[in-house]
């Protein structure tokens, strides 16, 4: 029994610990996630005095505008979806039409349009759409709730995609709280859909993400991260039960929010800390 309090209490230890790596060093990474200097700085449409941005992050697309403009405008579960976790969205019951992800339906986006998350909004966990508040074609438009999407061109085949989001001001703890654990899972989300629609669009290439990929990916990021807690539990001394563990959960973090999100880096990971917890019980079993 003391055993497993003393475990509980340094997996807590490790979480806070954790927490300050996220705040120091994570965060202003993932606001930031693919943007320049000026795209952080510069005026977008959309901005609001009366709001702070939370993020402004980028990618760059091998397309021409038009093209990315095509497929952006497709957003929306009644639409092409998100370009995102379509089985994390399935599993929390959103659901989008069935779509030829080969063909853009939609050729354009207007002020008053709805881009919505579901199309049985009975079935969700938190209904949620967006409105569009603002539109300049093939360039940019605003979604109330989510943010400014924007196109920049950088080459005839080179099209910059610039989303930036905005919130007010958390006026209490449960708030500060819940922007707090909602900054990290919506950047999962949408570094996704900015991958996604690169993906989508870059026709020409092979696509790097697969809804196989993505499900690979998530479990294996799961079934590392019980791994982990798992060494916390069998190891023993200070190097197996608190620095092993750290090392890997450090490790853990920047997998989930640094580095791309494939498969085979999630597979890598789950392989290397199921091999210490090997190595762990193997050399405590002499």
């Amino acid at each position: 029994m003391r055993n497993a309090i003393k475990s509980f209490l340094i997996i807590i230890f490790l979480m806070v610990v954790q927490l300050f790596i996220y705040d120091i060093f994570l965060k202003p990474m993932i606001t930031t996630w693919g943007a320049s200097e000026k795209e952080i700085t510069m005026p977008m449409a959309g901005d609001d005095e009366n709001l702070r941005i939370v993020s402004t992050r980028a990618i760059i697309i091998h397309a021409s505008k038009s093209e990315v403009w095509k497929w952006l405008i497709q957003l929306g579960a009644d639409r092409n979806g998100f370009y995102s976790y379509t089985f994390l969205e399935e599993m929390m019951g959103y659901k989008t039409r069935p779509h030829d992800t080969n063909k853009t339906e939609f050729a354009d986006i207007k002020v008053g349009d709805i881009v919505r998350g579901s199309i049985d909004e009975k079935s969700n966990m938190i209904p949620y759409n967006f409105k569009v508040l603002y539109v300049k074609p093939k360039e940019t438009f605003v979604l109330d709730g989510w943010g400014t999407f924007l196109l920049k061109e950088e080459a005839p085949q080179q099209t910059r995609l610039i989303i930036r989001t905005q919130e007010t001001e958390a006026s209490n703890l449960t708030l500060k709280i819940a922007h707090y654990i909602i900054i990290p899972l919506h950047y999962i989300m949408e570094r996704r859909t900015l991958l996604g629609i690169k993906c989508q669009v870059e026709t020409n290439k092979k696509p790097s993400f697969s809804q196989t990929g993505d499900i690979i990916w998530f479990s294996s990021i799961v079934l590392s991260g019980l791994m982990i807690g798992v060494l916390v539990f069998i190891g023993k001394g200070f190097i197996q039960s608190i620095l092993t563990p750290f090392i890997l959960s450090s490790g853990w973090l920047f997998l989930l929010l640094i580095f791309n999100p494939f498969p085979t880096y999630g597979v890598a990971f789950l392989m290397l800390a199921c091999l210490t917890i090997f190595i762990i019980i193997k050399k405590n079993g002499k």
